[in-house]
């Protein structure tokens, strides 16, 4: 995916707006902040970062640093065009919560959350040459979350 400007646009409400369509996943669910993000906290986080990996729980990889951004890691845990679809909406509607974005965080982190809950029984395997790391160690912790995830849903 070739890279997408976001040259004129406030850095703090890019991050805003792919902070709110970005879904949590995984162990992601234990920091897991359903709250959307304003450009006012977008400001201050950026304040002392730009490049993410992930931001209370939700899977970013991005790296907001210049003029343009890579989408490849974003897209490829939040949805193949995700990143491209967010800035466009973001440039069409200048709000970094709109439709879109909030239907597209609500529906796929509630799609996660059912995948990693049915993952919870998993033990970690050691292999010849792999390991499958499981979540079975840590289902006290991500059960209650992911619960509240669900039951918000």
């Amino acid at each position: 995916m070739d890279a997408i400007s976001i040259r004129g646009l406030d850095k703090a409400t890019v991050l805003a707006a792919l902070y709110n369509a970005a879904q949590a996943q995984g162990m992601g669910f234990i920091q897991y902040d359903p709250k959307p993000m304003t450009a006012d906290e977008a400001r201050t986080i950026l304040a002392k970062k730009t490049d993410f990996d992930y931001l209370k729980g939700r899977v970013m990889k991005i790296d907001l640093s210049g003029d343009e951004i890579a989408p490849w890691c974003y897209d490829r845990d939040n949805g193949n065009g995700m990143a491209k679809r967010v800035i466009d909406t973001l440039r069409a509607s200048g709000d970094p919560n709109n439709k879109v974005i909030a239907s597209t965080h609500s529906e796929h982190t509630i799609t996660e959350a059912m995948r990693t809950k049915a993952m919870l029984g998993d033990e970690t395997k050691f292999g010849k040459r792999s390991l499958k790391l499981g979540l079975a160690d840590m289902a006290p912790q991500l059960a209650p979350k992911l619960d509240k995830v669900l039951k918000r849903g």
